[in-house]
Parts: structure tokens; C-alpha cells; sequence
């Protein structure tokens, strides 16, 4: 505890480091390593690679370059070109008498450095003030990336991208298909192709489809662009203000220290953190993204403060707990996503009235607890060999320190988060819907002035934003074409398994859903299923309820990186902080094809409970 205190002290009475704000420092505290150097050893010598920079705690060090001039520090710093972007020490570091260092890694302080232009200026001036000449320091140089020829998948991608279309063109008509619903096919063809080969980045094919729509005249502008005036656009970007301030504020990385000063010390206690902390806010937060925004940054500090590697198990297992925590009882829970909202909207009247927040949450508990466990194994199992990690409690404790009290920001923060509960479980007494009750808090934050032009600029994540209005319009655009109506027609025979055969029906309801989920995203996928079979239920005599709560259940899931927009931005939060290698992908995607198998068992092991509560 002392050491740790004595390195905290040192830090905020530092010239240098001490300017950072109080979440900053406390952030870089568990990075920063206390070295002892014996007498005569060397800290590093010249051309080594410079990957860390050391702030003298107590000593002497010698600075000597290569023509013998040198220089004596018992203060200040040694290594700063690890930030200079200079790759190998230009000079080498010796100890005069036994000496201890702070060793800071360059890669926690390179984020700080690029947001705080002051502070890399004051490294390059401790830098060329090493020698009476400064013409012999280094200059910085960047070594230039090139990008490769495009890879046979690439090739393979863009061939299939050019024969779907073709094909949609060849076979649309021949199926009954209109002019209009064979060009918006052929359209959903090639963004398809673009986002199973991964040619360009997420947010761009729902663009290019949006934009292709237009030019060929599919819909009208309004319609093709109509996804970026929804409900589920703006609170999307309502969620994402709020979040943005929680990060901002340092309320989320205070309530994630609370949270690690409190769980086990291990790597079970940490992905049961996130994957708590994802449960806990599903009944809170209608968005799954938005949960995602908020506990992302905790995740993205414990995989960096872990010095995680490429494909590091343990790393995966915590993003994996956090993806769990945040979607897997979405189903459970009425106000845990949009979606749900929907298909309670698409209910009658009187299912309405059958299913409020609290029957609604009764009758998924069955399927929740058999999810629960299916989390467990599926995280024992397949994430089995993570190293063990842990966070002494002291550095726990004298990050809690340096924060100090509640800031002001930070209550407005709490105040936000507590607004938005408050609006959505009493929304049937204000009535007003919970988009706009999201909207409302998040202008207000904006109109006191509350949430900042950089906070907005860099917490949001505007491509995922991109990605989810130009994505939302492709219903009404069904709708236009008659592509919805071509499919509701064929699914007519689907109705006569609801009443005789129900778990036949569910198994090839489960497939169906997951065909056009590779297309579809979550919310577009629940809109047309709905809207195809409440019919039919009605039609059977079957729940709509649970009609709907099986569409959501498979629906939200998703197997590839491209059909989930929360995972997309949980992966650019890891790659914002050059992290980007850290994701192993195919285990991620091996894990979510067993907990989808697992998902759907749960639904069968639900039917015995749904029947005693007279739903089949």
C-alpha cells in the first residue's frame, strides 16, 4: 500500500503527468511498474526498443548518446521517445547509484498524449533538453503502413457481390417478383456479399443500399432514408448522449472501481462483473448498444491494464461476458430493447393488458434461468485455459483516492441515468414513449451544456449510428415493393403447425429467422416475422405473445460480427485504444453458435411451463 501511494504521490506532484485530470491519473495508475536498478546496470541501452518511459522516483541516472556526451537526472524523465514515435532509445540509460524509476508503458499514455496535444509538446521538450545541442535529438518518424494486395476471400467477395444480383435478376420475375421487389432484392444481394466477406466496413453496404435505392428508383428518398428519422435511430442516439456523458463524467470508471474493489480478485470475478453489470442494466436501458456504450470503456481498461495479447483467452472471456450480460435476457425483459416495444405495440389489446411489464417478465423466467445456465457452461467450457489475472486491492483503493469526491458532472450523470428509469417505468402514467423520453433528457444535457462538443465528437459512435438509420428504412421499402406481401403469402402453410404440431413449428421458425437474419438486422428481422405471422396466430388461436416472444428470442442473437451493431462497436472500442488483435473472432463465433443452439433448447425446455400457464 505504501509503494503504491509513494508512485500516486509522485504522479500528481509530477510538472508533467501532474496536469491530467484526477480520471486520467487514476486510469494509468495500475499500468505504471516501480523498477529498481542497481548501481552500474543499465535501464536500457542505445537502440532498444522504446516502449516505455521512466520518471525518476529516487536516484541518479546517466543519459549517454553515442558521440560520449551524457547527461546526470535525478529528476524528471528517461525514454520519452517511446512517445515521440522514435522506435529504438537514441541514447543509453545508466544507473549512477541504486536508483527506482516508474516504468510507464508508452501504449497508456499514447491515448492520453493524443487527446492532450500540451502534454506530448512537454515530453519533447524533456527530450531535446537532454544535451546543450537539441539538434541531436531524433526527430520523430512515422514508418508508412501499406496495404496489401486484396486477398483471394476479398476477390472471392466481390465476385459473389457481382453473380447474386445476377442471379436475384434471372429468378425474381420467374417467381411472381415486381420490377421494384427484384431490384431491392438484388440490392440486399450484394450488401449481403459485402458483409459476409467483410470488403468494407459495417456501416457502409446499409449506405450503399440506401443510395442504390434511389438511383434505380426502388422507393423515394424520404423512404429509402427513413430509418434516420425512427424511434429507433433517436434513442439510439439519445442512449449513446447519455452515455457518452456517464464516460465522460468518470461516473462509469468511479462505478467500476466500486464494483472491482468488491468481486474476487479473478478472472471468474471479472466476467462475472461485466456479465452482472450487462444483466442489471437490461431492464433499465432499451438498448442494447446503449448498454454496450456504457460498460464498454470498464471492459476496455481491464483487457488493457492486463496487457492482453493477440487472441488472450482471458480477454475474450470478459468480452464475451459482456455481450452475454448485455443481450441474452433481452427476451426476459419487456423495456430491455426496442424490438420488444414493437411486438408489445403489435399485440391486441387485450394481450396487452395480459402481458404488462411484470406477466411478461413471469412467463420468460423459465426460458432466463435455462439461458443462465447455458452462459455458465458455454463460458466454462469453451473459454476453459484463460489465464488468471488481478488487480491488487491497493492500486484499487489509491485510484478511488485520486478521483476524490462526487464530481458536479458526475451527479448530473447519475441524475440522467436516474431520469431515464424513472421515465420508462412510468411511462403508462406520463405516457409518453420511451424514445422521446430518451431524447428529452439527452437535449436537455445538451442544452445545459452538460455534454460537450468533444465528449459528442468521440464517446458517440456515429458510424454504428450510420449503420442502424441507413438499415431501419429497408421496412417500408419492403413494404413499397410488395416483397413483404410476396412473403407473407408463402408462409400461409407455416400456420397450420402453430396448432398441430408446435414444436416442429418453432424449429422451422428458427430457421427461417436465422436465413434472414443474415441480411436483416434484429429489429427489421422481428418487424417482418411479426407482422407475417400475428395473423396467421390470430387465425390458429395461438398466444401472440408468445408468438412474438419466440421471434425475439431467436432474433436477437447473432453468429457473424456484422449482424450485431453492438459487438461492432464493442470491437472499434478495443480498437480505438490499439487493441484491435486482441478479439480472437472465431472463438466469439463459435461461442455464439453454441449459446444460439443452447437459446433454442431453452425455448423448448420453456413448453411444459408455458403450458400450465394455458399460452399452447
Amino acid at each position: 500500500m505504501a509503494t503504491n501511494a509513494l508512485s500516486a504521490d509522485k504522479l500528481l506532484s509530477d510538472p508533467i503527468l501532474g496536469q491530467l485530470s484526477a480520471i486520467q491519473l487514476s486510469k494509468l495508475l495500475p499500468h505504471i511498474e516501480t523498477r529498481v536498478i542497481s548501481a552500474g546496470a543499465y535501464l536500457y541501452q542505445t537502440g532498444d526498443a522504446a516502449r516505455t518511459v521512466y520518471l525518476i522516483q529516487r536516484g541518479t541516472i546517466r543519459l549517454e548518446c553515442a558521440s560520449g556526451r551524457f547527461v546526470t537526472r535525478n529528476e524528471g524523465y528517461a525514454g520519452e521517445e517511446a512517445l515521440l514515435g522514435i522506435d529504438t532509445h537514441t541514447d543509453a540509460a545508466i544507473a549512477v547509484e541504486d536508483s527506482n524509476v516508474l516504468a510507464i508503458p508508452a501504449v497508456a499514455l499514447a491515448g492520453i498524449a493524443e487527446i492532450s496535444r500540451s502534454l506530448r509538446e512537454l515530453f519533447f521538450k524533456s527530450y531535446a533538453s537532454r544535451y546543450d545541442d537539441p539538434g541531436n535529438a531524433a526527430t520523430s518518424q512515422i514508418p508508412a503502413t501499406l496495404t496489401g494486395d486484396a486477398t483471394l476471400l476479398a476477390i472471392a467477395g466481390w465476385l459473389q457481390a457481382i453473380v447474386w444480383p445476377v442471379a436475384v435478376y434471372y429468378i425474381g420475375p420467374a417467381i411472381g417478383l415486381s420490377d421494384a421487389a427484384t431490384d431491392f432484392l438484388a440490392i440486399i444481394s450484394v450488401t449481403v456479399c459485402m458483409w459476409l466477406f467483410g470488403l468494407v466496413p459495417e456501416y457502409v453496404p446499409p449506405l450503399f443500399a440506401a443510395l442504390a435505392v434511389i438511383l434505380l428508383d426502388v422507393a423515394p428518398p424520404e423512404q429509402a432514408l427513413s430509418g434516420f428519422r425512427s424511434e429507433s435511430f433517436f434513442i439510439c442516439l439519445s442512449i449513446f448522449g447519455i452515455g457518452a456523458l456517464m464516460v465522460a463524467s468518470g461516473v462509469t470508471y468511479r462505478f467500476s472501481l466500486w464494483v472491482l474493489s468488491r468481486v474476487p480478485s479473478t478472472s471468474l470475478g471479472y466476467s462475472l462483473s461485466l456479465f452482472g453489470l450487462g444483466t442489471l442494466l437490461s431492464p433499465i436501458i432499451p438498448s442494447v448498444v446503449g448498454r454496450i456504450t456504457i460498460i464498454s470503456p470498464f471492459l476496455v481498461d481491464l483487457v488493457e491494464i492486463s496487457k492482453a495479447g493477440r487472441k488472450d483467452v482471458f480477454a475474450n472471456r470478459l468480452i464475451f461476458s459482456l455481450t452475454a450480460g448485455v443481450s441474452i435476457f433481452v427476451p426476459l425483459f419487456l423495456t430491455a430493447s426496442v424490438p420488444n416495444l414493437v411486438v408489445y405495440g403489435l399485440l391486441d389489446p387485450q394481450t396487452q393488458f395480459a402481458f404488462d411489464w411484470l406477466s411478461w417478465f413471469n412467463a420468460a423466467s423459465v426460458f432466463g434461468l435455462l439461458v443462465l445456465v447455458s452462459y455458465f457452461a458455454v463460458s466454462v467450457v469453451l473459454f476453459r485455459g484463460a489465464r488468471q489475472f488481478s488487480i491488487p486491492r491497493q492500486t484499487i483503493l489509491e485510484q478511488r483516492r485520486i478521483l476524490g469526491p462526487i464530481a458536479r458532472l458526475e451527479w448530473i450523470a447519475i441524475l440522467a441515468v436516474s431520469a431515464m428509469t424513472l421515465g420508462i417505468l412510468t411511462e403508462a402514467l406520463h405516457g409518453i414513449d420511451v424514445p422521446w423520453v430518451a431524447l428529452a433528457i439527452f437535449v436537455t444535457l445538451m442544452l445545459f451544456g452538460s455534454l460537450q462538443r468533444e465528449a459528442l465528437r468521440n464517446q458517440i459512435d456515429w458510424p454504428v449510428l450510420v449503420y442502424i438509420g441507413a438499415i431501419v428504412g429497408w421496412v417500408p421499402i419492403a413494404a413499397s415493393t410488395g416483397l413483404d406481401t410476396f412473403i407473407v403469402s408463402h408462409l400461409g402453410w407455416l400456420g397450420a403447425y402453430m396448432r398441430s404440431d408446435f414444436p416442429l413449428f418453432i424449429l422451422m421458425l428458427s430457421a427461417m429467422i436465422l436465413l434472414v437474419r443474415l441480411a436483416l438486422p434484429t429489429g427489421v428481422t422481428v418487424v417482418l416475422f411479426a407482422t407475417a405471422l400475428f395473423p396467421l396466430a390470430i387465425a390458429q388461436g395461438t398466444s401472440l405473445w408468445l408468438i412474438g416472444f419466440v421471434i425475439l428470442a431467436v432474433a436477437d442473437t447473432f453468429i457473424f460480427p456484422y449482424q450485431s451493431s453492438y459487438f461492432l462497436k464493442l470491437r472499434n472500442d478495443l480498437a480505438a485504444r490499439g487493441m484491435a488483435e486482441v478479439c480472437d473472432e472465431s472463438r466469439i463465433i463459435t461461442a455464439n453458435i453454441v449459446m444460439l443452439a443452447l437459446r433454442i433448447g431453452a425455448i423448448y425446455g420453456s413448453l411444459v411451463y408455458w403450458q400450465k400457464l394455458d399460452l399452447i
